[in-house]
């Protein structure tokens, strides 16, 4: 249960912070002119907080022994992105309106900073475990 809320805490705050940090960029590309209405920025804020989970609830995965690594990253990463995919639609992460290629473009950006804060996690935790057999190696010598 601690672990479940500790990657639930940590998926949420990463999705919210990629959020604020997206948010300025577009408020920069548009010279300062970034509006929302009909409620978009809250529904934006709950979609950045259900990709926040979306991406925490499947890291559970790894916690098996019994599964091969490379299934859980897919499982993991397609469940996550999936839900990024669905969630861009549904509050406008994803502008239909410009066109397939602009569609293309954005979809891939979500899921190359997905990728890249999965690499940066993955490679963080196997130096933490090269670390820890290398501690573990001294004691027993």
């Amino acid at each position: 249960m601690k672990n479940l809320l500790m990657l639930l805490f940590r998926g949420v705050t990463i999705a919210l912070s990629l959020f604020a940090v997206f948010g300025m960029f577009f408020d920069i590309m548009n010279d300062g002119i970034y509006y929302f209405e009909n409620f978009s920025y809250t529904k934006m804020v709950i979609g950045a907080i259900a990709v926040g989970i979306g991406f925490s609830i499947p890291a559970l995965i790894y916690e098996s022994k019994r599964i091969p690594y490379a299934v859980k990253v897919f499982i993991h990463m397609g469940t996550g992105c999936t839900i990024l995919l669905i969630t861009g639609f549904a509050v406008g992460w994803i502008p239909v309106g410009n066109g397939v290629f602009v569609c293309t473009a954005v979809v891939a950006v979500e899921f190359l900073a997905a990728f890249l804060i999965w690499a940066g996690f993955s490679l963080y935790y196997k130096k933490m475990a090269k670390r820890m057999n290398e501690q573990i190696k001294s004691l027993n010598h």
